[in-house]
């Protein structure tokens, strides 16, 4: 039997999202901007040896942190590591960072100083020297926009979203879920343990956990042609405590936190099925799944049963 149609249907609206924008800006390039260009962690500029890869983040009051309840200088900190993540994503190295800000009007000038020493310290901790920027100022919450070019280990090519194959296994550096307790605030860069991945495992994909396990790991499998499934009891040893504390609150399963939470800033890699495991387990690895021919994500529950994954986490520019 037919269903009866809507005499005036509601026009389809455009998709909208920050994927999508980046999907058809992507479109617009020369080339999509590949290799290692938009859409990716890092966008290499040719220039000498190796090139440059240039990252860029942009955090603002009242989405990416709360100036009422978060100190300046963390909230510096945080600017800053999240751009070094993405040369964690890829296994390259921080040389330099550009730093620009918006700052709100009344904003005091401790606060300030206080933001840009935040900045300054966490590109030290990394070997990444601020060497230059703008500084603005408005009504409107602060706007805090860094910039790093970073260059590839000698021998080692950077890693990039689009290696991944099917058979290849799925890696974690580390727990994930409940970041909103405080660790989105303190974001530790992988990249010490990136260029040691990328060094002694040859890894055929990368990416850090920023806006969520499912669709950061969702994000290699579009820019690889792949899929990939997930082992809930292979994920028990990957849910943070964090994930479980805020369970009890939010009364959601820390499955749930770990796998959606996002701001975790972990590496999700993928390696050859064979790659040695006295390696990985070095390395601090955490096996969690496999990626697969089928273009899907799906849990497999310890019971046994299948069951698809929402590809949901955080995005801007949503509808």
């Amino acid at each position: 039997m037919k269903k009866p149609q809507r005499r005036n249907p509601r026009p389809v609206r455009p998709a909208k999202g920050e994927r999508e924008l980046i999907r058809r800006i992507a479109a617009l390039l020369p080339g999509g901007g590949r290799p290692i260009g938009f859409g990716d962690d890092m966008a290499r500029l040719e220039a000498g040896a190796g090139g440059l890869l240039w990252t860029t983040d942009m955090l603002m009051d009242g989405v990416d942190f709360d100036s009422r309840a978060h100190a300046w200088a963390q909230i510096g900190r945080k600017a800053m590591a999240v751009n070094l993540s993405d040369c964690a994503a890829t296994a390259t190295r921080p040389v330099a960072a550009l730093c620009a800000v918006a700052l709100n009007d009344g904003l005091s000038m401790d606060d300030a100083v206080a933001l840009f020493r935040g900045v300054l310290e966490c590109g030290t901790e990394f070997d990444c020297p601020v060497s230059g920027g703008d500084t603005n100022s408005w009504a409107q919450p602060t706007v805090v926009c860094i910039a790093v070019a970073a260059r590839p280990e000698p021998d080692c090519a950077p890693v990039t979203r689009e290696g991944a194959r099917p058979g290849d296994l799925v890696w974690l550096t580390g727990a994930v879920g409940g970041s909103l307790l405080g660790r989105h605030l303190r974001p530790e860069p992988r990249i010490r343990e990136a260029l040691e991945i990328n060094r002694r495992l040859a890894p055929r994909a990368m990416i850090d956990i920023s806006d969520g396990l499912a669709v950061d790991l969702w994000h290699i499998c579009e820019a690889s042609g792949c899929g990939a499934w997930l082992d809930e009891s292979l994920l028990e040893a990957a849910i943070h405590a964090d994930a479980r504390r805020l369970a009890e609150k939010s009364g959601s399963p820390p499955l749930e936190h770990a796998l959606y939470d996002g701001e975790d800033f972990e590496l999700i890699t993928a390696l050859p099925a064979d790659a040695p495991g006295e390696t990985c387990a070095q390395l601090g690895l955490i096996r969690v799944g496999q990626f697969t021919a089928e273009r899907e994500l799906v849990l497999r529950r310890a019971a046994g049963t299948c069951e698809p994954v929402e590809i949901r986490g955080w995005e801007h520019f949503r509808a």
